[in-house]
């Protein structure tokens, strides 16, 4: 025992001399919690907190029939948050109401008033908008810490109520766009955080909900630490500027789901291969379940003779090699001689999947438009090919902006300008500098424009700096890989 007392003494003794030192030069031993930051919009290593993947654009039907219209409206499953929405402003972080997530916002309250979401709250009345080409329009720059003399805070506020239809589903909030950071608190308890003013995110929200009204709460920062990654040349502005809105889903769910099309040599035929994401809430074992697949022309006649089907078991429970990657296709077949796409002919079909239950019932329907296209370089000249034909590109630059809206373009608003686009001949868009609203590229697959995707991701202000610090590598593969994800279904998208 006596060589353990020893180690004791000598561990207690070491301890002790260290504490004397610590109380005596607290300067020169920097207290270790020091190094993390409070907030997520100082913090590079934090970009989402609580935030769904990425995944492709689409709602979830009822049946095949109203999947096949692409109407979202035509879902009891949707329903939009836009609208008149609870508002405060600060000039300052510190400066906003305090805790006002936790209760309902009292439209009387001093401070509040109303705020239209989407919208773009410099020109609502709020702080000013900036334009700058390639510099940070904020000082000091100083990643990843944003000003906090200068940096406005909006505080958002509205109650919803979930259909009575929607009972035991997943329920998803989603966000189109807010610049530039937010945090978003249900009924008072905190749900997450998100980055990327640009990119739409969504959070489960299931867990929050409760009968009859909910209180939705956001609080949105002008300047974070993301506000380093997108120095653009270009209008800056703030707030909830793409639309809110609610996803309700089966517990087990078609989360996502990922096409391609691989043109043979001739470019004649095609291989489909898709590969379907499921989540499965339920707690349950799912024998029996399966998913669907069928193709469908411009006329919604089935193209395959009968569709392509797999068991949702061996989907959600899918087995990967331990020396190599599972193949893509999870459901595949050869198309014989489809319409291909092209900026002269947008030729486009509509693919469903339907997930079922084990005897039968459709739990529910996803849809997107899909194209048969092939992308390459010709290897002498390195020209463009689009299905083996040589293809020029005549393109434009597209940022969002409107005189009055600012950022906050409605449908309306992107439709007008794919049609003058079209008018004027150009047959490309560059969306700079950064992904837009989702709705542009249906468009662009409609009218057969070509489109190079652009993450939002620039630091002209700061060079390659931030490009050589490991602590922002996160949020640079987020930014893009995320995008991708969102838009990987679109025919339109030639580049990224």
């Amino acid at each position: 025992m006596k060589p353990v007392l020893v180690i004791f003494f000598s561990l207690f003794s070491i301890h002790h001399s260290i504490a004397q030192l610590v109380d005596k030069t607290p300067a020169a031993i920097p207290v270790v919690p020091t190094v993390y930051h409070a907030e997520p919009w100082q913090d590079p290593y934090v970009s989402g907190i609580n935030r769904d993947a990425s995944r492709a654009t689409s709602y979830s039907y009822t049946n095949i029939n109203d999947a096949l219209s692409g109407d979202r409206n035509r879902t009891d499953r949707y329903m939009s948050l836009n609208g008149d929405w609870d508002f405060a402003f600060a000039l300052k972080p510190g400066d906003e109401p305090k805790a006002f997530y936790k209760e309902k916002v009292d439209p009387m309250a001093i401070g509040w008033k109303k705020i239209s979401v989407p919208s773009s709250w410099e020109m609502q009345g709020y702080d000013k908008p900036i334009y700058k080409s390639a510099v940070y329009p904020f000082r000091p720059v100083n990643p990843p810490y944003p000003p906090l003399d200068y940096n406005g805070v909006g505080c958002y506020q509205r109650s919803f109520t979930v259909p009575v239809a929607w009972k035991n589903m997943n329920i998803t909030l989603h966000f189109g766009g807010v610049s530039s950071a937010y945090k978003v608190w249900i009924n008072g308890k905190f749900v997450g955080y998100a980055e990327d003013s640009f990119l739409s995110s969504e959070f489960n929200i299931t867990p929050y909900l409760q009968e009859g009204e909910n209180v939705i709460s956001v609080w949105v920062i002008r300047w974070s630490d993301g506000s380093f990654l997108e120095d653009q040349d270009s209008w800056r502005m703030s707030g909830i500027h793409r639309e809110v809105l609610l996803k309700a889903e089966p517990k087990l769910r078609i989360a996502d789901f990922f096409y391609q099309t691989k043109l043979d040599k001739n470019y004649t035929d095609a291989l489909l291969s898709i590969r379907p994401r499921l989540d499965n809430y339920t707690g349950k074992e799912i024998p029996g379940y399966k998913i669907k697949a069928q193709l469908y022309d411009r006329n919604n006649r089935p193209v395959l003779d009968k569709p392509l089907e797999r068991t949702a078991e061996s989907i959600v429970n899918e087995v990967y090699p331990r020396l190599d990657n599972a193949k893509f296709g999870l459901l595949e077949t050869t198309v014989v001689n489809p319409a291909k796409w092209s900026t002269e002919e947008p030729n486009l079909y509509t693919l469903t999947l339907s997930l079922e239950d084990s005897v039968g019932n459709i739990l529910e329907v996803k849809s997107c438009k899909l194209g048969f296209r092939s992308i390459e370089f010709r290897k002498e000249d390195s020209k463009l090919l689009i299905n083996g034909k040589l293809t020029y590109l005549y393109g434009v630059n597209r940022p969002d902006h409107h005189p009055t809206k600012g950022k906050a373009l409605g449908r309306e608003d992107i439709l007008q300008d794919v049609k003058t686009i079209k008018q004027f001949n150009f047959n490309c868009i560059r969306l700079s500098h950064y992904p837009s609203d989702p709705y542009l590229l249906d468009l662009c697959d409609e009218f057969g424009i070509m489109v190079i995707d652009e993450a939002n991701l620039e630091t002209h202000g700061l060079g390659g700096k931030l490009s050589n610090d490991a602590a922002w590598t996160g949020a640079y593969l987020e930014r893009s890989s995320r995008m991708a994800l969102r838009d990987k279904n679109h025919p339109s998208i030639i580049f990224w």
